[in-house]
């Protein structure tokens, strides 16, 4: 899933591949140690206590590279479709691709998505094949457990619920169907939480029903895992809705005619314009607004040989923005996003051709 740009997360930064930085979250080293305690008593029990424990923190750091295999494929897919990867994580649950998805596709999204657990299959196979090959104790002891955690990886990936990997591949498909994002990520939430639902039965609710007590540790992970994917799913249910609510938005009824200026010409033409003035640079990109109180400072004599540039606020980075037809409400809510103003410029082809202001759009979703 596309998540807006944020400060970089909390942990271990352990690389930079290809420009995007790869995270160990805090939260992981937890996972690490749950892992060791867990694994670690039964192969120190068979093959010693130093050697065991060794093995068990191998599976603690194989899991991390699986982790970390599933979303570097997320993350190779996505910049094969053109998007911009913020940023890899690997943290308590496992792990995110952060990449901007904003011009993505049904076609692409899917793409993306399944990549993951395809990925984690794939190791799962190798692993396998040198179980039968090795002969090695130890050896035939650590593959098992990466071919059994990939394996687990790739199924649990692939269950047809948001916020897993195959949550996304039911959203896009929806999408290609019908054309409508907004209702596939809805439907999709929704079939995460009956995922959760069914989850908790199989696990917790079965056993209870047969007069016998579910195993107390499963039941725990069960309920954390559970609590993760619910609080997923009721996220994608409401970037669903509100991007509902951005496809009622008429983005034309919102925009407001601005003037372009260069920013060499005399403050004297100011005058003359008879909508908003956006400075824009030799070659027509707008790139700042006027001024208002560094122009009324200007002495009347100075006006006719004061060039606009000299009142001139810069904009910020990504303040303009190209409409595509159909997206239009979104690429307009992304650049306010992106560039953090109160303002954006619309332009055609790096042409000006209006601006939108954060409060009138706000109230025109209200009215929505």
């Amino acid at each position: 899933m596309a998540e807006p740009i944020q400060p970089p997360p909390r942990g271990i930064r352990l690389a930079t591949i290809g420009s995007v930085p790869v995270y160990l979250g805090w939260s992981w080293l937890l996972l690490g140690v749950i892992i060791v305690v867990i694994i670690g008593p039964g192969t120190a029990a068979q093959f010693g206590t130093v050697t065991g424990y060794a093995i068990a923190a191998v599976y603690a750091l194989a899991l991390l590279l699986s982790v970390l295999a599933h979303e570097a494929a997320h993350a190779v897919a996505a910049r094969a479709h053109g998007h911009t990867v913020h940023r890899v994580v690997a943290d308590l649950w496992g792990g995110h691709t952060a990449f901007d998805a904003s011009h993505g596709t049904a076609r692409s999204a899917a793409t993306i998505a399944i990549v993951g657990p395809l990925t984690n299959g794939l190791i799962a196979v190798l692993a396998f094949a040198g179980v039968i090959t090795s002969g090695s104790e130890i050896t035939v002891t650590l593959l098992t457990g990466v071919a059994f955690v990939n394996g687990a990886l790739a199924v649990f990936n692939l269950l047809p619920g948001l916020p897993l990997d195959g949550g996304q591949v039911v959203e896009s498909l929806i999408w290609a169907a019908t054309g409508d994002q907004s209702r596939a990520r809805v439907i999709a939430g929704w079939s995460g939480r009956v995922l959760v639902v069914l989850l908790l039965v199989a696990i917790i609710g079965v056993p209870l029903a047969r007069g016998t007590s579910p195993d107390l540790s499963i039941a725990l992970w069960t309920a954390l895992i559970g609590a993760f994917l619910w609080s997923g799913a009721t996220s994608a249910i409401a970037q669903g809705e509100a991007l509902g609510t951005l496809r009622g938005l008429d983005v034309r009824s919102v925009l407001e005619p601005a003037a372009a200026i260069g920013g060499d010409r005399p403050l004297t033409e100011l005058t003359s314009l008879r909508a908003l003035p956006v400075v824009v640079d030799e070659a027509g990109r707008p790139v700042g607004l006027i001024d208002h109180d560094a122009l009324r400072s200007v002495p009347p004599g100075a006006v006719a040989s004061t060039p606009v540039s000299a009142v001139t606020t810069p904009a910020p980075e990504a303040w303009t923005t190209e409409l595509r037809p159909g997206h239009e409400a979104l690429d307009l809510v992304r650049a306010f996003q992106s560039s953090g103003s109160s303002i954006v410029a619309v332009t055609t082809d790096g042409r000006l051709q209006g601006v939108a202001r954060a409060a009138r759009v706000n109230a025109a979703l209200s009215r929505n």
